[in-house]
């Protein structure tokens, strides 16, 4: 007889969603009982995107995808063709709305402060400050965007900028990334990587010269504009709080310290997570990583830091000479050493090797 399992989730956020369903697609919904407590019922006004198969516990909540990525530096901008794989958008609504589609969740509102013993597993993504490993480097990868509508078509529809540093590149590295929805309708988006915020006016500068000069435009208006900020650090938390008290999304240390990218490694983390308490009975939290890829995300963050005007011929060059579905798999940590090898020797070596040295 199967016996019921019950889930408490300890904040009710994108992660907490996303091993919801997870949870529900490995094991089933039968006995599966889950409880969220949040401060308040709010959902997010979150942009969240994702590489990878079109196949997922989530994704059936994408609200737009894309089979190609356009990657830009100085004179040059390439087009990449993704083959098996999309670049897919969400929403931290369109995740809530398909978790309220497919889940009987019981929400709570309160103060999130611990785990109920009479719970099978308590899932937490709230920062209790506890770490495995203290941060070495800690910055900020920060965004302004506008959704745009254009008096013209100006947009490829089947392409999404992923990373555009034709750009104004002083304080920080910065870069354009651009998601079209419609032939004139588009968020565009500057994104930097710093060690603080900027004033609205520097990211807004930055967008009017890349609608006007890259885009080639005047005409457009603003129909909505998003702001965000992600940490970037080496930090490793705690994962075990107690027993069967596991942090999860970036209180687990999911978010991609380079890249900022939180919502497949989720999956992927809750997948294993659930598939072992299926076979075993208990929850626990899956292994990290190999630790190279930590060190990896250690010297990008240095060279950040330190010579933040190597980052974006270090990054374009990583996409226009290795295939992309390479690139991604080590950008998820999926490669063999061999494959690292060969990533690494494409790149400028300069930059690495003064990391390397360099504190």
């Amino acid at each position: 007889m199967k016996h019921p399992t019950s889930l408490h989730f300890l904040g009710a956020g994108v992660a907490a969603h996303i091993y919801a369903l997870v949870a529900r697609d490995v094991l089933g919904p039968d006995g599966l009982r889950m409880t969220m407590l949040d401060k308040s019922h709010d959902v997010p006004d979150r942009t969240l995107c994702v590489w990878g198969s079109s196949s997922s516990a989530i994704s059936a909540a994408a609200v737009a995808q894309w089979k190609h990525v356009r990657m830009g530096h100085g004179q040059r901008s390439i087009d990449l063709d993704l083959g098996s794989m999309v670049y897919s958008q969400y929403t931290a609504a369109s995740i809530r709305a398909l978790a309220d589609e497919r889940l009987d969740v019981s929400r709570e509102v309160g103060e999130a402060t611990g785990p109920r013993a009479q719970e099978s597993v308590s899932l937490d993504s709230c920062d209790r400050g506890s770490d495995r490993f203290p941060a070495t480097v800690s910055l900020l990868q920060h965004f302004r965007g506008w959704r745009i509508r254009t008096t013209e078509p100006m947009f490829d529809i089947d392409v999404a900028t992923m990373m555009d540093f034709r750009v104004d590149q002083s304080h920080g590295v910065c870069f354009v990334y651009v998601l079209p929805y419609a032939n004139n309708e588009a968020l565009v988006e500057c994104t930097v990587f710093s060690a603080s915020v900027w004033d609205a006016e520097q990211y807004e500068m930055r967008l009017k010269d890349y609608i006007a000069n890259i885009i080639g435009t005047s005409g457009y208006q603003i129909i909505a504009t998003e702001v965000g900020v992600i940490p970037m650090t080496d930090r490793v938390p705690q994962r075990l709080h107690g027993p069967s008290w596991i942090a999860i999304g970036t209180a687990g240390g999911l978010t991609k310290p380079t890249t900022g990218y939180t919502v497949a490694r989720c999956v992927r983390d809750a997948e294993r997570m659930m598939i072992a308490y299926q076979r075993t009975g208990v929850f626990t939290a899956p292994a990290p990583p190999p630790g190279r890829f930590r060190w990896y995300d250690q010297l990008l963050l240095r060279i950040i830091r330190d010579e933040p005007h190597e980052v974006p011929k270090i990054l374009f060059t990583l996409f226009s000479r290795n295939p992309i579905e390479k690139i991604f798999r080590f950008l998820d940590e999926g490669t063999s050493l061999a494959d690292e090898v060969t990533i690494f020797w494409s790149l400028p070596w300069r930059p690495f090797l003064r990391a390397i040295i360099r504190r």
